[in-house]
């Protein structure tokens, strides 16, 4: 063979060599595109459960400050009428007793009868202010409430630590990485209701009507 055959035949094996290896390159590199696009998919539909799981958990917070806001001015209204009412039906019976003429009386009547159309009104609105009382009604909506709260923090926090633990596993992390997938913080627990009522206050306007 001669020396131009030779060359020949050394080159042809050399691109024959570079051609396999940028075969296996694109195979390999197809190969991973392929896979990341499957771990992206996957990644994207965990942080959709989050979002999910998030949103959740701030509608419980929403919904358990609005609550309790309403039932604290409904229990503080019913508390404020109630000894209103009852300090009218101990002044008419002074009033009775010490013999006051009849237009004083029918006065304190008409207050009476104010306060009592009141009340329905908002009994109406809240059934339970009666049949179970004020307080048992405030402390029974607030547990409520705030056991719905801590379950939908619970859920996310769950949810944010199966997220956390998924991008942090190879190959996951090395996708994450790609494509900027954060950490997901986790909620602090601590519950921190500055719409619930004080109690004490309510206590203190029941035992003085204004």
């Amino acid at each position: 063979m001669s020396l131009k055959d030779q060359k020949t035949v050394n080159f042809l094996k050399t691109n024959k060599l570079r051609v396999k290896l940028i075969v296996s390159i694109l195979i390999v590199f197809n190969i991973f595109v392929i896979i990341s696009k499957l771990i992206y998919n996957k990644m994207i539909d965990e942080e959709h459960f989050l979002h999910i799981a998030k949103g959740e958990m701030q509608v419980a917070i929403m919904k358990r400050d609005d609550l309790t806001r309403n039932v604290n001015q409904s229990v503080k209204q019913y508390v404020e009428m109630e000894g209103e009412l009852l300090h009218r039906l101990i002044a008419l019976a002074k009033e009775t007793k010490s013999g006051a003429d009849a237009q004083r009386i029918l006065a304190i009547n008409g207050e009476i009868e104010r306060l009592i159309a009141s009340l329905d009104l908002l009994v109406m609105r809240s059934p339970q202010l009666r049949s179970k009382g004020p307080y048992i009604y405030m402390m029974e909506t607030m547990r409520n409430t705030e056991n719905e709260v801590l379950t939908a923090i619970e859920n996310y926090n769950a949810r944010a630590s199966e997220f956390n633990t998924f991008i942090y596993k190879v190959p996951y992390n090395l996708v994450a990485r790609l494509y900027d997938f954060k950490k997901a913080d986790l909620f602090n627990a601590t519950i921190n209701n500055k719409s619930a009522p004080d109690i004490i206050e309510l206590v203190e306007t029941r035992a003085n009507p204004t």
